[in-house]
C-alpha cells in the first residue's frame, strides 16, 4: 500500500508541475486552457477513482487505468525533461547575450513550439517503446563447453527471465510469452525467476497458471526463485509454479538425462542461501560434467565462475527498461545484459520478457536467449 501511495504523490506532483507549464505556454488562448483543463483532469478523476476503488471495479477496466496511469506518469517524465533542458538551455543563452531570461518575457510562438516539439517526440519514443515490449526479440547465442557429454554433441536452452506476471501482466501477456517460448523448440527451458510478480491473485483470478502448464520441452522446464517470489504469498506462488510444471530449484541440484547438471540457487533475499562453491559440494555435484547455475540477481559473478560452473544464467536487471534505467543497471552491474566470458565460465544476463510498471521498452529489449550449447572434449 506503501507503494501506491507514493505512487500516487509522485503522479500528482508531476500533473501539477506539467499542467502548470502548458497554462504558461497557453497563456494568450483561452480554448488551449480549456482541453489542457479536460484532459489533465479527466485523467486525474480517472486515475484517483482507479486508485481508490481498485477492489471494486472489475478487473479489465482497472486494466486499462493501470495501463493509462503508468504510461502517463512515463510520458510526464519523459516531457518534463525535455521541458526542463530546453528552459535551462534557454537562460544559459539569454545570460550568455546578456539579455533577460524571464520567461514571460518569451514569445508566443517561440513557447508554443517548445512546448508541442516534446510531446510529439517523446510520443514517437513510446510508441517505439511499446512496440518493442509487444514484440520480444530472440536472441541467438552460441556457447562451447570444453567437456564431454556421452549423450548427445550439443543442446538449444530457451532462458526467460522475469515475466512478473501479476496486474499488469495478464493472461493476453502471458499467452503470448508461452507461444514464443514453444515456438523456439528448445531442448530445455530454463527460468532465471520473478517469474509471478507481487500478489498470487490475478495469477489465479485469470488462471494464468494454466498458460504456464502450456510449457515442455524434452529435457525439462527449471527455475530458481527471484526476489519477487517472495514479496508476498511465496510458498504458496512457488507452489503454484511446481503445479504448473515447473521444477523451482531452491539452492538444489537436478542431473538432467546423466549428461549434465542445472543448480538452481535461492533469491539474495534469503540471507542465508549456500554459497555456489558449498552448493555444489552438498549436491554432490560431478565437476567433470557441464554445470548451469541460475541465479536470479548479477551482484557477483565472480562467486559462479571461482566454483567453476561452466554457464551461469542471471536475469533481475532488465537492463533498466526504460531510458535512463539501462545507464543506471550499466554502471551498477559488471553485467547488466548480454554475454560475457569470466575466467572459464560462460555469463549471460538476459534483459526479461516481461516488465514491472509501464508497458515500455527505452532503451532495452524484451527477449528470450537461445542458447545453442556445444559439448566438446
Amino acid at each position: 500500500m506503501r507503494a501506491l501511495i507514493s505512487a500516487f504523490i509522485v503522479h500528482i506532483t508531476l500533473n501539477v508541475l506539467v499542467f502548470l507549464k502548458g497554462w504558461h505556454t497557453f497563456d494568450k488562448k483561452r480554448w488551449a486552457r480549456i482541453i489542457l483543463l479536460f484532459i489533465f483532469g479527466i485523467e486525474f478523476i480517472i486515475y484517483t477513482i482507479g486508485f481508490i476503488f481498485y477492489r471494486s471495479i472489475p478487473e479489465n477496466i482497472i486494466q486499462l487505468i493501470r495501463v493509462m496511469g503508468t504510461s502517463w506518469m512515463l510520458f510526464l517524465l519523459y516531457t518534463g525533461g525535455l521541458w526542463l533542458i530546453i528552459d535551462l538551455i534557454y537562460i544559459l543563452i539569454r545570460k550568455s547575450q546578456k539579455k533577460s531570461w524571464n520567461f514571460k518575457k518569451q514569445t508566443q510562438k517561440f513557447k508554443i513550439i517548445s512546448f508541442t516539439v516534446p510531446i510529439i517526440i517523446v510520443s514517437g519514443i513510446m510508441t517505439n517503446g511499446h512496440h518493442k515490449f509487444l514484440n520480444p526479440v530472440v536472441q541467438e547465442i552460441n556457447i562451447t563447453v570444453n567437456k564431454p557429454v556421452e549423450e548427445f554433441d550439443s543442446v538449444r536452452i530457451a532462458v526467460v527471465g522475469d515475466l512478473h506476471l501479476g496486474w499488469m501482466i495478464n493472461r493476453y501477456h502471458t499467452k503470448r510469452f508461452v507461444d514464443l517460448i514453444m515456438a523456439q523448440k528448445a531442448d530445455l527451458i530454463l527460468f532465471v525467476g520473478d517469474i509471478l510478480d507481487s500478489h498470487i491473485d490475478p495469477v489465479l483470478e485469470q488462471n494464468m497458471h494454466d498458460e504456464l502448464a502450456r510449457l515442455s520441452a524434452p529435457l525439462g522446464v527449471f527455475s530458481c526463485t527471484g526476489n519477487h517470489e517472495y514479496r508476498y504469498d511465496s510458498e504458496e506462488k512457488i507452489q503454484l509454479l511446481n503445479n504448473a510444471g515447473i521444477t523451482m530449484l531452491r539452492d538444489s541440484a537436478v542431473l538432467i538425462d546423466s549428461a549434465f547438471y542445472v543448480i538452481g540457487r535461492e533469491d539474495v533475499i534469503i540471507l542465508n542461501r549456500k554459497s555456489t562453491e558449498n552448493l555444489l559440494k552438498q549436491q554432490g555435484v560431478d565437476m567433470s560434467k557441464p554445470v548451469i547455475v541460475l541465479n536470479h540477481t548479477p551482484d557477483d559473478l565472480s562467486e559462479e565462475s571461482d566454483a567453476g560452473v561452466d554457464i551461469a544464467l542471471y536475469g533481475h536487471t532488465h537492463h533498466g527498461q526504460s531510458f535512463p534505467g539501462n545507464l543506471a543497471t550499466e554502471a551498477v552491474f559488471e553485467v547488466a545484459h548480454g554475454y560475457k566470458k569470466k575466467e572459464n565460465t560462460h555469463v549471460y544476463v538476459t534483459s526479461g520478457i516481461g516488465l514491472v510498471g509501464p508497458q515500455y521498452r527505452i532503451g532495452s529489449v524484451s527477449e528470450i536467449a537461445l542458447l545453442t550449447v556445444t559439448f566438446r572434449k
